[in-house]
């Protein structure tokens, strides 16, 4: 299958319809899709998939009227600023629309592990992973006895004002795993130099990275220092404007 069916293989239309429920009523779609409210239910409900010509049509319509920008757009802001972090990482259908995305950015990329650190991103790195067929891993502040054998690294983090130290069981990451590194909001990036680290340890292929919001622009310092070249950010804040790139 080339990478043009698989973008509108009936599947993924129909994920996109649910995720896209977030923000935009069966009505609001039915006048933009120009489609039967009854079949968008059923087509978000999985009760049922659209076929080839259909879902292409459905496609290169949320494509031409900029859907899931608009929704991204309105999910992470609110009219006092940017939206709560919660509100992005506990998303299921906000987060199947950044997977969405990050599956158009790294399809080619052979990524076999999503890697993030603290639990709070771990839905994140659990749907990027389901989108890109790959397995997730979450690094945490405290090793557990039940590991075994595991990396750890440190980070300075500057918020906190400490060396913060990050673990992974060894079993979790296998030699020459094709990682994705990925965080749901940033001011920086700072815990990404123990992620590295961490995976240069197991001896594992580092090829990009993801960060769904960020604040500033300082995560590029961190970035730069990996030397990882392929880094994707969702969306951003410039002059006080949040900006979405698909």
């Amino acid at each position: 299958m080339s990478i043009g069916e698989a973008e509108e293989s009936s599947y993924i239309v129909a994920k996109l319809l649910n995720s896209l429920k977030e923000v935009y009523t069966f009505k609001e779609l039915e006048e933009i899709l120009d489609m039967p409210s009854q079949l968008l239910w059923r087509y978000t409900t999985f009760s049922q998939f659209p076929e080839r010509q259909t879902a292409k049509k459905i496609l290169d319509a949320i494509r031409e009227n900029r859907l899931i920008e608009k929704a991204l757009k309105q999910a992470l802001s609110r009219e006092t600023g940017v939206a709560e972090e919660w509100r992005l990482l506990f998303n299921p259908r906000i987060l199947n629309l950044v997977g969405y995305l990050a599956w158009k950015h790294f399809k080619d990329d052979e990524v076999n592990l999503v890697m993030t650190a603290g639990e709070k991103n771990s839905a994140l790195a659990v749907v990027l992973a389901e989108w890109l067929s790959a397995d997730a891993c979450v690094a945490t502040e405290h090793a557990w006895t039940s590991w075994g054998k595991f990396y750890s690294a440190p980070y300075n983090s500057s918020e906190r004002e400490e060396y913060v130290y990050l673990h992974v069981p060894k079993e979790a990451i296998k030699r020459d795993s094709r990682i994705l590194f990925v965080k749901g909001t940033a001011k920086n990036f700072e815990s990404l130099s123990a992620l590295y680290s961490i995976a240069e340890q197991a001896k594992a292929v580092p090829v990009g990275g993801l960060v769904v919001l960020a604040y500033t622009d300082k995560w590029t310092e961190f970035t730069a220092k990996t030397g990882i070249k392929k880094f994707y950010v969702v969306a951003s804040l410039r002059g006080g404007q949040l900006v979405v790139s698909i």
